[in-house]
């Protein structure tokens, strides 16, 4: 359920946003479900705030023009994207070579 965060997710007076502790349980009790031998996972921290999307609202891919070696993934939809996006990135890493399925998605979009 996409929408869970709206009901979940509060901004305070003074701007800063909170989650309920319930809800952050919930999460460490559905993710502990998943891993082998359903360990008790405790919370070391998290942070919460508006989601982050570029000006155009598409994935940003690719390494930054002005840091060698340095490479950015960066989408609203990782959980989809993240696979295909990993894969074509470390192809890029391990060659030096552009893939050209992520140029329209490249950094340098912005300069």
């Amino acid at each position: 359920d996409s929408a869970w965060s709206e009901e979940e997710v509060a901004v305070d007076s003074d701007g800063t946003y909170g989650v309920k502790d319930s809800t952050v349980q919930g999460l460490l009790d559905e993710a502990s479900k998943v891993l082998e031998g359903h360990p008790k996972l405790e919370l070391e921290s998290y942070g919460v705030g508006p989601q982050p999307i570029p000006g155009d609202g598409e994935p940003v891919f690719g390494q930054l023009k002005d840091i060698q070696g340095y490479y950015v993934a960066f989408s609203h939809s990782g959980a989809t994207l993240g696979l295909i996006a990993g894969e074509l990135l470390a192809g890029e890493i391990a060659t030096g070579k552009e893939h050209p399925l992520l140029a329209n998605f490249r950094p340098t979009r912005f300069s």
